[in-house]
């Protein structure tokens, strides 16, 4: 008698309950990690109320054609050695290391959200104390000249705004600056700009005030 009621489904169906309440906390449990963690840091920066640090990001040009093909040839390349895993291997074997390498992702992304996050801490505060002593903060401005400008419409990553490409004093190469203020749009190449930036505390640069030169100042 006892070996049947051991032997009956609903004893059998028990571990694979268990494997699917498992499997379901993986694969839903790391992406909802990720959008809490997202939420906090937003709001975090939402309570604030300080002028934002816009990020003075350099502008990347394709050397060639692998530039190009390189993203999609790396996916390509994985997608061909997951499947000779799986076929050598199997899926029972295999499960559990794509089982990790999937949460490991989604915590690398979250990590890399909280790495920005600590990254632009106390810029904010700088943008507001050059709001408010800009004549303090004067001798720290350098000049850029509007490259080109372009309306950036809203996105899933972005609020839109105006998108320009300045040749910075002191940099190298142009950079491009995302700004969201109404006189933006007016701004057209040839036109000088004072920026006040200042490093993240980990690494890029940071836009935490602007304002329009008159024609012909220096």
């Amino acid at each position: 008698m006892t070996r049947l009621v051991t032997g009956t489904p609903l004893a059998r169906g028990a571990p694979a309950g268990w494997t699917t309440q498992r499997t379901a906390w993986l694969l839903f449990g790391p992406p909802a990690f990720m959008v809490g963690t997202r939420w906090l840091l937003q709001l975090a920066d939402d309570r604030q109320n300080a002028a934002p640090a816009l990020p003075l990001v350099p502008v990347s040009t394709a050397a060639g054609a692998l530039d190009l093909l390189g993203p999609a040839a790396l996916a390509l390349a994985l997608l061909l050695a997951a499947g000779l895993a799986v076929r050598r291997l199997g899926w029972q074997r295999l499960m559990p290391v794509m089982g990790l390498v999937w949460a490991l992702l989604w915590l690398i992304g979250s990590g890399a959200l909280l790495q920005r996050h600590v990254n632009r801490q106390g810029l904010l505060l700088q943008g507001m104390a050059a709001a408010l002593a800009p004549a303090a903060s004067a001798a720290t401005r350098v000049r850029a000249q509007v490259v080109a400008s372009r309306v950036k419409p809203p996105s899933l990553r972005s609020l839109g705004g105006t998108e320009l490409v300045l040749r910075v004093d002191g940099l190298d190469i142009p950079h491009r600056l995302l700004v969201t203020d109404t006189g933006a749009p007016l701004l057209k190449p040839g036109d000088a700009l004072a920026l006040q930036f200042t490093p993240g505390r980990f690494s890029g640069l940071f836009v935490t005030g602007w304002q329009a030169l008159p024609s012909g100042q220096p």
